[in-house]
């Protein structure tokens, strides 16, 4: 008995001073996040939502650079709070002609969002913040029946995309915030009816079937804040593509056609300066680079995005 009062004081002690010194780190953490302002890297999507009837808007232009041509266009994510854990939203996409600006604007595929959080990390609660997402592409833009010199910006097929959205927050020995995302996203093309020219290589007299190999997007980022409104982003993107097919026949006894487009993948990489001037506002600014993947054309991408929460 004698040695026993001793032993529960010493655990007493230990139990004291793990207490503190994780109240000490709850309280370093939350003064970091406090202080630090984020845009959000160039590719990666956060699982956070939006609280319930707040606004976000974040427009995107960019200029795709493969093979010396230009292909400009913009892109964005305008979304709403519909409940404190769940946002909904839309994203647009427009292009232009190649290395051609005075023709306008072309209208590409839509897309639909949501988004449902999961789990929220918080200084106090050092989990992370997981979503889950449900999207579906609307085909608003042109890709057949196009004009002899006529561009295509669509892919004419509706398609559903489920995925995951995570992200965990550290704290460096600086007081510096490191913040890192992990996105995996599934595409399942539902496929569309091909007439005439269009972007799947068809021309005048066509009639047929197509369906896009699906696609299957995994992203890795970091972000480190190097000041309250400076930070370092960077992305790493593995993107592949099944195989898709096209199926049909020209008027007027012309050949059969049935084809099978080859599967692709590639690995990317998007280095990005943020800019960060309120804890409502900032700016991005980066460039997403795509080496020579297997059937995938090498592309330099620059790209502007801004941020605003309303």
């Amino acid at each position: 008995m004698k040695f026993a009062l001793p032993v529960l004081a010493a655990t007493l002690a230990c139990a004291t001073a793990a207490s503190a010194a994780d109240s000490t780190a709850t309280e370093r953490l939350r003064t970091a996040m406090k202080e630090a302002r984020w845009t959000g890297p160039l590719l990666a999507s956060t699982p956070e939502t939006l609280p319930k009837g707040h606004f976000y808007t974040e427009p995107y232009f960019f200029d795709v650079i493969s093979g010396g041509d230009h292909h400009p266009g913009s892109s964005g994510y305008y979304q709403y709070g519909l409940a404190d854990n769940f946002t909904v939203g839309f994203q647009p996409n427009f292009a232009t002609d190649t290395n051609r600006l005075d023709r306008g604007a072309a209208i590409g595929d839509f897309k639909i969002l949501s988004q449902l959080r999961l789990t929220h990390f918080t200084p106090e609660h050092r989990v992370p913040s997981i979503a889950v997402v449900l999207q579906e592409v609307i085909p608003t833009g042109k890709y057949d029946r196009l004009g002899p010199d006529q561009e295509g910006h669509g892919s004419g097929s509706f398609a559903t995309e489920v995925g995951v959205n995570v992200q965990h927050i550290f704290l460096l020995k600086n007081e510096r915030l490191l913040r890192a995302r992990f996105n995996f996203l599934q595409r399942f093309w539902h496929g569309s009816d091909v007439k005439d020219r269009s972007v799947y290589g068809t021309v005048d007299g066509f009639r047929g079937h197509t369906k896009p190999g699906n696609i299957t997007t995994i992203i890795g980022a970091v972000e480190y804040s190097v000041t309250r409104e400076w930070v370092l982003a960077f992305d790493v993107t593995r993107e592949s593509t099944s195989k898709g097919k096209l199926r049909g026949a020209y008027d007027k006894g012309g050949p059969l056609v049935r084809q099978t487009f080859a599967s692709s993948h590639y690995v990317s990489f998007a280095p990005a300066v943020e800019y960060n001037w309120s804890d409502r506002g900032g700016a991005i600014f980066g460039v997403w680079v795509i080496p020579k993947g297997h059937n995938t054309r090498t592309s330099v991408t620059p790209a502007i995005a801004i941020s605003r929460f309303w």
